[in-house]
């Protein structure tokens, strides 16, 4: 299953044992599943769709096909303690029958940069302001939720900072109109920890010797 918008804000968080990735990947992964696909209606009624949306460099045999769009994380990730002492709250478990429990360990804060590459200015154009619109798609927040099926079921949280334009006599010539967001995104960093389920049960235990001195005392 691809990432989805959280759109419900008191949605439940579903866990799962499913990671194929690390927390950083998670993100750049999430985001272009999130983007794969995006369609505007341009004036005059030209239809402008991303292609292909990558969260690492393509493979030399991938058929380039544009507009398309390359999701990453440039610079050193951080990790942001969430607690002094990871701690257990059991309402954060995978259901049955795999019972574990989710353990927040710290936060995952990093910078992404999406580069759109397109075929012309008015294409460009029309592709910013469609993503603009997909990075604020929700009117109870700025920015937007992920959930992350990839990696735990988690989400991630994604807030656009800024964007520039970048054009060289070397791309114009290849008919490359570049456009650069920057994102700051944050996903937890959990472990998946099994505790031995405790039921308390009292156990009463009468002598023989008890017994008759209850009944002596009748």
């Amino acid at each position: 299953m691809p990432s989805t918008l959280v759109t419900d804000p008191n949605a439940p968080i579903i866990y799962t044992a499913n990671r194929e990735t690390d927390a950083r990947t998670s993100l750049t992964r999430g985001l272009a599943e999130y983007l794969e696909g995006l369609t505007t209606n341009a004036q005059g009624g030209r239809q402008i769709q991303l292609r292909r949306v990558y969260s690492s460099w393509a493979e030399p045999e991938d058929e380039a096909r544009y507009p398309a769009a390359y999701v990453s994380s440039p610079g050193e990730g951080q990790y942001d303690a969430s607690r002094f002492t990871p701690t257990v709250d059991h309402t954060e478990r995978i259901a049955q029958p795999d019972g574990r429990y989710v353990v927040h360990l710290a936060e995952f804060v990093a910078t992404l940069a999406v580069e759109v590459w397109a075929n012309d200015p008015q294409e460009r154009m029309q592709l910013a302001a469609a993503i603009e619109d997909a990075f604020n798609p929700l009117d109870y927040r700025y920015g937007m939720l992920l959930d992350l099926p990839h990696y735990y079921g988690l989400r991630a949280d994604y807030a656009v900072q800024s964007m520039r334009y970048q054009d060289t006599e070397v791309d114009a010539m290849r008919r490359y109109r570049l456009a650069i967001f920057t994102l700051t995104a944050s996903v937890p960093v959990v472990r998946l920890r099994a505790y031995a389920e405790g039921r308390p049960r009292a156990i009463v235990d009468v002598s023989a010797s008890s017994v008759i001195l209850s009944v002596s005392n009748h």
